[in-house]
């Protein structure tokens, strides 16, 4: 009789509960929204960053002496590559550079004219609108 006494002491198996699915539900998530907010915030910082040097590009072809034609020939075509990102541009960078060849490739290179200072003139409103 002893042994069905000792029976009689087990207790019935409890549920516990389990709240690991959520958890990691919950897991997922916030990892995927930090991921979305971190991408924002790269992808601002990248575009902000190519605005900073586009606005560079052009403060420096604003402020090229146009005195020293070869180095300034060569100062321009450098830059206005970097800014010409339109149709229109790219158009008028192609007359731009037929006109700087003239002071690139020779050892004593004339005074820049008043064309080429058009030219230039002319790109720079375009890609600073």
């Amino acid at each position: 009789m002893q042994s069905l006494k000792g029976l009689k002491d087990i207790k019935n198996i409890v549920q516990i509960p389990d709240f690991s699915f959520y958890i990691f539900l919950s897991l997922i998530i916030v990892g995927v929204i930090v991921v979305i907010i971190l991408s924002i915030y790269i992808f601002k910082f990248i575009k902000k960053r190519g605005q900073s040097k586009r606005k560079f590009y052009i403060q420096k072809l604003k402020n090229i002496d146009l005195n020293d034609s070869k180095k300034a020939a060569y100062m321009i075509t450098k830059y206005a590559r970097a800014l010409a990102n339109t149709k229109e541009s790219e158009k008028i960078l192609e007359e731009l550079l037929k006109e700087l060849d003239k002071y690139k490739y020779v050892k004593n290179s004339p005074k820049m004219d008043e064309q080429s200072k058009k030219y230039l003139k002319l790109f720079l409103e375009v890609c600073c609108e």
